[in-house]
């Protein structure tokens, strides 16, 4: 018998499918397509890994936002990719007893010169 989805994983789930629909609607022969798409999946990256930080941390939505001082909804909107800025990842993270470090590296070589790692 399967287990039932929480509220959580089905908002999860129906988010994905109308961003997977949504991609194979695209054609991805058009101008700046590969562009987006990698820029979306930074995005949906991060708000996967900020959903699975809370989920380590053992905390609700709820106690979270307790944490972070902020509605709960507004976790939701955090964990749905709703305007989440720098800042706000920084914060999201720290509330669930985590931090992170950026790494910063060149898209690619130019002119034979290999680029200096920052930091």
């Amino acid at each position: 018998m399967k287990a039932k989805m929480t509220h959580e994983q089905l908002t999860v789930k129906k988010r994905l499918l109308a961003e997977t629909k949504a991609r194979m609607e695209c054609d991805e022969s058009k101008p700046g397509f590969a562009e987006g798409y990698a820029v979306w999946k930074k995005e949906y990256d991060a708000t996967v890994a900020m959903y699975n930080a809370r989920k380590k941390a053992n905390l609700t939505q709820r106690e979270l936002a307790k944490r972070m001082k902020i509605p709960r909804a507004n976790v939701s909107r955090i964990e749905n990719g709703q305007n989440v800025t720098f800042e706000t990842f920084a914060r999201y993270l720290r509330g669930c007893g985590f931090d992170f470090s950026l790494k910063i590296f060149p898209l690619r070589r130019r002119c034979g010169i290999t680029p200096v790692a920052v930091g």
